[in-house]
C-alpha cells in the first residue's frame, strides 16, 4: 500500500511554503492501514506535512474545545482538544505551538507560527481572528476522512462577516491558565445559534458542498476507501457569502424564520 504521506506529496495541490489547514477523522485513514496490516503512524503523517510544505510553509491544526463555554478554565498547556487524534498528537509534540483562544484554538508550527501565536481577540470570527488570517495568507484546506465542509469551520467565520439573522455574538466568562501557567478571569465571544430560530445544518452542509464540488472549488480524491478534500479557503467565500444573501442559506441550513 501507499503510504499517505507519499500519496499527498503525489498529488501536488500541497507545496512548499504553502499555509495549510488541516481538519480530520483520522479513524478511516487507520481502518486503512489496519486493512492492510499496517498501524497509522500519526506522527509520520505531521511529520510528512511538515517536509512538504517546508520551512517557508505553516501547518494548522484545529484543537478546539467548548468548555469554557460552560465556565471551566481554559489551561493553555493541558486543556484537550476535542477536535480529532491528530490535533491531539500535534499538541503533544515540543515543534508546535498552540494559539491562544480558549474555545478556537490551533496547533501551529512554521514560518506564520510566531504571528499566529500573537493574536488574542476575543471574538471567535470575524475581523483580527486567525480565521481572518487564513484570507490573508491565501491558505488552502487539507480534508482527511470526513465531508469537505462537516468540519469546515471557516463558514461561521464568513457568517459573522456577512451577518447572519440565526447567530449572534455572545460573551463568555472563566479562568484562565495562559502559557506562563497564571491565572485570570477572562472574556471571550462565540458567534453562537439562535436557539429559538434552532438552526439546523443540512448533513454537513452537503447541498453547498455539491455545488462547490461541481464549480471545481473543492477537489475529493480517496486514497483507498478514505475521502481527502482540497479547497483554496478564499475560493470558498463568494458561494458562501451568495449563499447567504442571496439564497437565505438554503444550502447550509434549515431554521424558523
Amino acid at each position: 500500500m501507499t503510504d499517505f504521506v507519499d500519496f499527498l506529496k503525489d498529488d501536488n495541490f500541497i507545496n512548499e511554503g504553502d499555509v495549510v489547514y488541516v481538519i480530520s477523522d483520522m479513524m478511516p485513514l487507520a481502518l486503512e492501514y489496519k486493512n492492510n496490516g499496517q498501524k497509522l503512524d500519526l506522527d509520520n503523517v505531521i511529520n510528512g506535512l511538515k517536509d512538504i510544505v517546508g520551512s517557508s510553509g505553516t501547518l494548522l491544526f484545529q484543537t478546539f474545545n467548548w468548555d469554557f463555554c460552560k465556565g471551566i478554565p481554559f489551561d493553555y498547556h493541558n486543556t484537550p482538544s476535542k477536535t480529532g487524534a491528530l490535533s491531539k498528537a500535534a499538541l503533544k509534540r515540543p515543534d508546535f505551538r498552540r494559539t491562544l483562544h480558549p474555545l478556537y484554538s490551533f496547533a501551529v508550527w512554521g514560518k506564520k507560527a510566531d504571528e499566529l501565536l500573537s493574536i488574542n481577540v476575543p471574538n471567535s470570527f470575524g475581523e483580527g481572528t486567525i480565521f481572518d488570517k487564513m484570507t490573508e495568507y491565501d491558505a488552502k484546506a487539507l480534508v482527511i476522512g470526513v465531508p469537505a465542509l462537516s468540519g469546515f469551520t471557516y463558514i461561521h467565520h464568513v457568517e459573522k462577516l456577512v451577518g447572519v439573522p440565526y447567530r449572534y455574538e455572545k460573551n463568555f466568562t472563566a479562568d484562565y491558565i495562559d502559557p506562563a501557567g497564571n491565572a485570570s478571569q477572562r472574556t471571550y465571544s462565540m458567534y453562537v445559534r439562535d436557539l429559538e430560530m434552532d438552526p439546523k445544518h443540512i448533513n454537513g452542509f452537503e447541498p453547498l458542498e455539491k455545488l462547490m464540488h461541481k464549480d471545481g472549488i473543492i477537489r475529493q480524491i480517496n486514497f483507498g476507501n478514505v475521502l481527502c478534500s482540497f479547497m483554496n479557503v478564499n475560493d470558498t467565500y463568494e458561494p458562501i457569502r451568495k449563499d447567504i444573501e442571496e439564497n437565505d442559506s438554503k444550502n447550509m441550513y434549515i431554521y424558523n424564520h
